[in-house]
């Protein structure tokens, strides 16, 4: 498990993981510390482009439309019963909740880019509402431009907060989309919070998707989506998540499966025959959430009868997850803890702290003056609820530091799609990762976490001056250094050879034309795949412009980098356009048909094949090799220092085979766990052969669609001979991105 201070806020610029579909991109920062028929609706602001395939037209909803019917249908029935189930909050809470209240929201809830008011949620109904979910991602393809902001205003107006991520078990699998919604998720700095929540339920698009609403998983494939979501949450925050869904769903889907009972539930839609209260999945026998309408009308929110609320039990209780503190020795603190309950009064204790604090047993404020002399401390702190129930337990770090020292890199040189790694140290008398370091002006596609770990692949040239702070929890700069770095723009080599849709058929450069015609391997279809993204035939780039293709000097700017990735889930690899998000097309089955640009749709025309060439790493200098001195020629693929050798040479087909020579990239072995062995086998198209990409432009993670896990050289110890393994797709970890084109 990673540290608490790892799991921090650690500031990520994403510069372009999701720029190849249009998708909103925001900064981010990793999760937390270790803690009638509704009609459909439009979201003016939250764009996707064509290029996503199915569409994902609800990815700006808060759920989806078939929950939002049966809620629908929920407060139709409801409203014959009394006030209990009513838009807005209810006068005399059902059986089983309290009178605490909760919304969740999605960028739907911004209507032409309309803020919500907070102050106006909490003191909406005399204070009722205490709790705000936000959708903040769906599947491995959105994030909502407005969690952010909408997770910061909730705290600061005085709510609980949580972020939630909508799943899509049909692109990805349940670890890739845990550390997607955790790495895109940016939570109030040094706060706490509850756990992130899984919304696992219907699947809006399974027309397009050709699935059901299982996303065409079998209860024990959805039982293992899942749980390697759940354990990977575990894993990176600490904590348990929540689980949203719908018995219906969850019986149907799961088989009603109780492997998930000790998650919190927040459970949505039907509501007994007898008083009111929630259906349950078989697998729970109490729910901590009940969301029980999606007709709300709550002030500050601009969608009157849209709103969806959710009660809190009557018998939950919900202790904040503490966030990791720092602060410097003989320093006067305090630190607010929390307990999201209807239970009263909850008394507060803790263990380990620092000497010179104490906890107010009734209010949950930890205040005091630090030691003078720097350590750590681990500190639990508990609420226990009054008479009886169950007391609930968070633990974090305190660090108590010294005085800070942080080292001045030497200027740095780069060059367009290279990577870059960069480590900048930072000292407070405190072993490991104690402090928040954040970088301001890095190349665009370079990002630092909280540790001082600079990496990415650049993508513009030029001169850059970075400044790089180190801050603790108080929020203030305590030390920051600047220093230089320049990017140049990238040679003229890199793999060079046919690009083809099949044997018969290659893309030519004919005059300024660009054509689809006979693989004849004269000059004009022979193209370089430079590592800025370009496709070159001589001193001439392929460019886009209005679909048209054309040759244009490598000089003049326009959409002329490429990148060959999955521009949707469940699409095979195409080669799309950068700046249009468009992918390369044959036109026509003649031969001097002209290419163009087209909406992605994963056809046949727009499967291509690229030059064989390198599988660089995220790590500099080193790239994925099968060389084989020793042994059979089906040993642990490895990575090796960047050479012109044939042991290097990798060819990416449309259907996810990573092909060298005779043999493909599998999985050694059964397993299909984070640190399973990568190695070579005869091609048989199986599913621990495909590969999925994933990310970029430059810098693109392959995911084997048999795990969901990311090839990864484990540790980013940069040693040549270094086995690659199965590892956790996460953000700003060069060990797992590739430059793959």
């Amino acid at each position: 498990m990673l540290t608490k201070r790892a799991r921090g806020a650690a500031i990520t610029s994403v510069l372009g993981l999701l720029g190849l579909t249009g998708l909103a991109v925001t900064t981010a920062v990793a999760f937390g510390s270790a803690q009638g028929a509704t009609p459909a609706r439009t979201v003016a602001s939250t764009t996707v482009a064509s290029s996503t395939g199915a569409g994902y037209a609800n990815v700006g909803n808060t759920h989806s439309p078939e929950l939002e019917q049966l809620l629908a249908r929920v407060a139709s029935r409801s409203s014959a019963r009394g006030p209990a189930v009513s838009a807005g909050a209810a006068t005399a809470p059902p059986a089983g909740a309290s009178s605490v209240l909760g919304v969740d929201v999605a960028s739907f809830q911004h209507p032409n880019g309309q803020a919500i008011s907070w102050p106006e949620v909490a003191a909406a109904d005399g204070g009722a509402y205490k709790f705000a979910f936000v959708k903040s991602t769906e599947g491995n393809y959105y994030v909502n431009p407005y969690a952010t902001t909408d997770l910061a205003q909730a705290h600061a107006a005085g709510l609980y907060v949580a972020p939630y991520a909508f799943a899509n078990p049909f692109v990805a699998g349940g670890a890739t989309e845990a550390d997607y919604a955790i790495d895109h998720t940016v939570l109030p700095a040094g706060s706490p919070t509850l756990p992130i929540i899984l919304d696992i339920e219907y699947d809006p698009y399974s027309a397009a998707e050709h699935t059901n609403t299982c996303y065409g998983l079998s209860s024990s494939q959805m039982v293992s989506w899942i749980g390697a979501f759940v354990n990977e949450a575990i894993r990176r925050t600490g904590q348990r998540p929540i689980i949203y869904s719908t018995a219906q769903w969850w019986d149907e889907c799961t088989g009603s499966s109780a492997a998930f009972a000790a998650d919190p539930l927040w459970i949505a839609g039907d509501t007994s025959s007898g008083p009111l209260q929630p259906v349950m999945p078989s697998a729970w026998t109490t729910w901590t959430y009940w969301q029980y309408t999606a007709s709300a009308t709550v002030p500050g929110i601009a969608d009157p009868g849209a709103t969806d609320a959710s009660y809190l039990s009557s018998s939950a209780l919900q202790l904040l997850d503490p966030p990791a503190q720092s602060d410097p020795a003989g320093a006067s603190v305090s630190l607010q803890e929390g307990a999201l309950t209807a239970l009263a009064p909850v008394s507060f204790t803790a263990t380990g702290l620092p000497p010179g604090l104490a906890i107010n047993p009734s209010t949950g404020l930890i205040s005091g003056v630090l030691p003078a002399r720097a350590a750590a401390f681990p500190v639990e702190v508990t609420a226990a609820p009054p008479a009886s129930g169950t007391a609930v337990t968070q633990s974090f770090t305190w660090d108590v530091h010294g005085s800070v020292r942080l080292s001045t890199p030497r200027a740095q040189t780069g060059t367009v799609g290279s990577p870059a790694l960069l480590r900048v140290a930072a000292t407070d008398s405190l072993s490991g990762c104690t402090l928040d370091l954040s970088a301001s002006g890095l190349p665009p596609g370079l990002s630092m976490n909280s540790c001082g770990v600079i990496s990415g692949w650049p993508q513009v040239s030029g001169r850059y001056k970075v400044r790089v702070t180190a801050s603790d929890s108080t929020g203030q700069a305590l030390r920051s250094v600047y220093f230089g770095w320049r990017v140049n723009a990238a040679g003229n080599g890199g793999a060079t050879g046919l690009v083809h849709r099949n044997a018969s058929r290659c893309l030519d450069a004919s005059g300024s034309a660009v054509v689809v015609g006979r693989c004849s391997g004269s000059a004009s279809t022979r193209w370089t795949v430079v590592q800025d993204g370009t496709f070159r035939v001589g001193s001439n780039c392929l460019r886009e412009a209005g679909s048209a293709l054309t040759l244009v000097p490598c000089s003049r700017h326009g959409a002329v980098r490429w990148q060959l990735t999955e521009p949707s889930g469940g699409l095979p690899a195409q080669v799309v356009n950068l700046t249009t998000g468009l992918c390369l097309a044959d036109t026509a089955a003649r031969s001097g048909a002209r290419a163009d640009a087209a909406s992605c749709t994963g056809g046949a025309t727009q499967q291509w094949t690229l030059p064989a060439g390198h599988l660089a790493s995220g790590i500099p200098g080193y790239c994925v090799s099968d060389y084989h001195r020793r042994g059979p020629v089906t040993g642990q693929v490895s990575v090796r220092t960047c050479a012109n050798s044939a042991q290097e040479s990798w060819t990416i087909h449309p259907d996810g085979l990573v092909q060298t020579g005779a043999y493909c990239l599998t999985l050694q072995g059964p397993g299909v766990t984070a640190g399973t062995r990568v190695a070579l086998a005869r091609c048989r198209g199986v599913p621990t052969q495909t590969w999925q990409l994933s990310g970029g432009p430059f810098g693109a993670w392959l995911v084997n669609a048999q795990a969901g896990l990311c090839l990864s050289d484990p540790g980013d110890r940069a040693r040549a001979g270094t086995g690659l393994v199965l590892g956790y797709c996460q953000q700003s970890d060069p060990g797992i991105t590739w430059r793959v084109s």
